[in-house]
């Protein structure tokens, strides 16, 4: 870090180097020649923080004002964790996919497309791509809404420290067949987080949200920077200190240090002290005039990337010259653990279990002695102003005989409908995406933590949202708002915690259970859509719901035929693919257009190097390997005992010499082996989907829901 120089006497400073008429037209030439293009096309367009652990048992994880300015919040290592280790404890978040939700909000009596809803969802700035978190065969359209790593923490390109993963399908023992929660719960939990680099402790914790995530929001975020920004903005830095310093590079400052290695001579040139390049007469500005100077460069008109990706202070700016922009960021990124203690809010003081509950699948379990008063966790907010866009429907014939929503049958809501927070005399959801809290369970007499609005977080709760109407709210698209779970009496090590969800949950969830009857496996195969194909074959649905997971992790059991399947069916809910590239080999090529019939055998060095490329397909026949045909690559979980025969059928695009077409074909691979054969879970059949599945928000007590929100109230009874 380089010492501040705020103890010189600014007006000595400005004596010496004075601010003149030719710095300004420097200044001005040194704009223009770097971000010029840039600016051309930009003019085109409480106290309940104290029991955070100990030396024994330290939080892991804050949340605080984020080192970004502007940021909001942020997530912050409570520990130093290793490059490869996960980071929390030892468990990942909570996922929710959101399926077709554009045609279940589209307008049905204009329907031209799937996908033109027009609806205030501000989730969509926390959701991810469904192929990056597992969820791509959830349904046709699908997003996926993470809390803990996948919300809270910032982007920055030049600062990733940590790298996410997939989320895990586990119903953690709901069974559709046995018990009335299944599909009340997500059944996506788990997503990992694992350190990119080593971190220390007070590090802010930055995830990659991909650079066109901050294309497609200019009006929203300021012009973030991107990867490339920084490149650019090195290189404007460069000719900053060559005006300033009369140098290109830092260790250029002093001829007689040639000598000394290199590594050390641009240590020593990050350190350098500004003072000390003053009184060797090194720069020909004052540090009045650098912070003049460099004020008019973060505020000149038509903001930029590259300018967004310059330091905040003269100071950085030099360091950064010095140095390079990454390093001065990545030390300013460092909260001092003090800090975090007092400002910050510990979000590992929870962790999520088997629930103690019957039929509610997970809860969350104190990791540590949390005493009364104290704090259980942060519950930062995103509001959805209108809860009808979480509802699905029944489809009709539209007018211009497509598939339309029916807006008076509703045939569920979208699962994550049950995590968010509401009232009933209000359209406003309030969905909590801090670490775990979606764990945290209801008992409506037996609860040891309370709710409140958040203390002591008045850098991202806005206080003044409570007075303010559903339609104001409506108009945010970024989150502002805090709850609090409070203790409301000593919680030791490992109690499982609960809230209370309010008596009109509890009486929706009763009556619920009073009236569920188990799914039939023979109509258990069509779900909440017709985007579901009906099953023809009646005894598919014999064998019931399974995911294909089960079947891929199996390398003993030998994968069915098709004639086998006529009296021990694969269940309804997956379908078999086959790793195959077709049309690769030189018959494909010149085939005639009468043959559209091919066979030939499975090809390892063809085949096998087309990872994405899987093909829906059956096993007609089956064999037994010979001793010699041992399979390395299935040897991890036991080298499977066949080979097969497989069939694909169906459209393919021919590639003639004359033309190129789509046409039925059939292809017939011979010695397949097993671990070209996966399973794939078909889309609508998960516990996501569970007709008369419950559905139901967390009710707010009046004493914390403002009347303000009320909207389904007469407005004078929201005033009195």
């Amino acid at each position: 870090m380089v010492p501040s120089s705020s103890n010189k006497d600014p007006a000595d400073s400005a004596r010496r180097h004075p601010t003149t008429l030719p710095t300004k037209i420097l200044l001005l030439s040194l704009l223009s020649s770097e971000i010029s293009a840039s600016v051309t096309a930009a003019a085109a367009a409480t106290s309940t923080n104290h029991h955070a652990g100990d030396d024994n048992n330290p939080c892991l994880l804050y949340l605080a004002k984020s080192t970004i300015p502007g940021a909001g919040l942020g997530m912050f290592a409570g520990t130093s964790f290793s490059a490869g280790q996960l980071i929390g404890r030892n468990v990942g978040d909570a996922a929710f996919p959101t399926t077709d939700q554009d045609w279940h909000n589209s307008d049905p009596s204009n329907m031209i497309s799937k996908y033109t809803g027009d609806y205030h969802w501000p989730l969509t700035n926390y959701d991810w791509n469904a192929p990056d978190i597992g969820m791509q065969h959830e349904a046709e359209d699908v997003s996926a809404t993470v809390t803990g790593f996948g919300a809270a923490p910032n982007c920055h390109f030049r600062l990733l420290n940590v790298e996410e993963g997939a989320a895990e399908y586990d119903a953690a023992g709901l069974d559709r067949y046995t018990s009335p929660g299944a599909g009340g719960s997500s059944p996506w939990f788990n997503r990992t987080s694992v350190a990119a680099r080593d971190i220390v402790e007070g590090s802010e914790l930055f995830v990659d949200y991909g650079q066109s995530w901050f294309l497609t929001r200019d009006g929203v975020f300021e012009l973030v920077p991107v990867q490339e920004s920084y490149e650019r903005a090195q290189k404007f830095l460069g000719k900053y200190a060559k005006m300033l310093l009369g140098i290109e590079r830092s260790h250029e400052i002093e001829e007689e240090d040639e000598e000394e290695e290199e590594e050390e001579e641009e240590e020593d040139a990050r350190n350098y002290n500004i003072q000390d390049l003053l009184d060797q007469n090194k720069l020909i500005l004052g540090e009045e005039a650098q912070v003049d100077l460099w004020d008019l460069i973060k505020t000149f008109p038509y903001p930029t990337r590259e300018r967004q990706a310059l330091p905040a202070t003269p100071n950085d700016a030099i360091r950064a010259a010095l140095g390079d922009i990454m390093t001065v960021e990545e030390e300013n990124s460092i909260r001092d653990m003090e800090y975090l203690k007092e400002h910050g809010k510990c979000v590992d003081n929870i962790v999520p279990g088997l629930s103690t509950i019957p039929h509610a699948g997970r809860g969350a379990f104190a990791t540590r002695f949390i005493p009364k008063g104290g704090l259980v966790s942060p519950v930062p907010l995103v509001h959805i102003a209108d809860k009808t866009t979480t509802y699905m429907y029944a489809e009709m014939i539209g007018p211009n005989g497509n598939i339309v929503r029916n807006t008076s049958a509703i045939v569920g809501k979208q699962i994550i409908f049950n995590y968010c927070f509401g009232h009933p005399n209000s359209t406003l959801l309030l969905f909590p995406y801090s670490s775990n809290v979606a764990y945290v369970n209801h008992h409506l007499t037996e609860y040891n933590a309370e709710i409140r609005w958040a203390t002591d977080f008045d850098f991202f709760h806005k206080r003044e949202w409570l007075n303010k109407s559903v339609d104001f709210l409506e108009k945010e698209w970024t989150a502002g708002l805090a709850l609090e779970f409070i203790a409301t009496r000593d919680i030791q090590p490992g109690e499982e915690v609960f809230i209370n969800y309010g008596e009109e949950w509890q009486r929706a969830w009763d009556e619920h259970v009073k009236n569920w009857m188990p799914p039939s496996k023979e109509a258990d195969f069509n779900n909440l859509t017709l985007f579901t194909d009906v099953v023809e074959d009646s005894t598919r649905g014999r064998a019931g719901y399974a995911r294909a997971e089960d079947f891929n992790d199996d390398v003993e059991s030998p994968i069915r035929t098709v004639t086998e399947q006529k009296t021990i069916p694969y269940p309804f809910s997956v379908e078999m693919i086959c790793q195959v590239k077709l049309g690769h080999t030189e018959p494909y090529y010149s085939a005639p257009l009468t043959a559209p019939f091919f066979k030939r055998e499975w090809d390892e060095d063809e085949d096998a190097q087309t990872p994405e490329t899987f093909e829906k397909c059956d096993v007609i026949k089956r064999f037994v390997k010979d001793e010699d045909d041992y399979d390395p690559d299935e040897s991890e979980g036991g080298d499977h005992e066949y080979y097969y025969t497989v069939r694909i059928e169906g459209a393919a695009k021919r590639i003639l010499e004359y033309d190129n077409y789509l046409a039925l074909e059939t292809h017939v691979i011979t010695d397949v082996p097993w671990r070209a054969i996966r399973f794939r879970n078909i889309e609508y059949t998960s516990d996501v989907f569970l007709k008369n599945a419950f559905r139901h928000e967390m009710i707010l007590p009046d004493d914390i829901f403002p009347r303000a929100w009320m909207n389904l109230i007469p407005k004078e009874e929201r005033n009195g």
